[in-house]
């Protein structure tokens, strides 16, 4: 008995800092395990957008060539017109 008062102070101690220290690598794997999520969900996010940038450059790249068509178009006419 004599043995547990001597060290009691000492193992309560042992305990209290295993017990903060289980507390903090929880608290730290759960906001690993969020941040680890969100960053998932970026990525995706990322990877869509990449996708649409893609598709509506194709269509202004489109949009741009029947412009230059147009404005050829155009210019033929006026030529032809001055030409009257």
């Amino acid at each position: 008995m004599e043995l547990i008062k001597e060290w009691w102070f000492l193992i309560t101690f042992a305990i209290g800092i295993f017990a903060g220290l289980y507390n903090i690598s929880k608290t730290l794997n759960e906001t690993l395990l969020r941040l680890n999520f969100e960053i998932t969900k970026l990525t995706d996010s990322l990877s869509e957008s990449k996708s649409d940038r893609v598709r509506l450059h194709t269509r202004v790249d489109g949009t741009d060539e029947r412009l230059d068509k147009h404005e050829t178009r155009i210019s033929i006419l006026e030529d032809w017109r001055r030409g009257k």
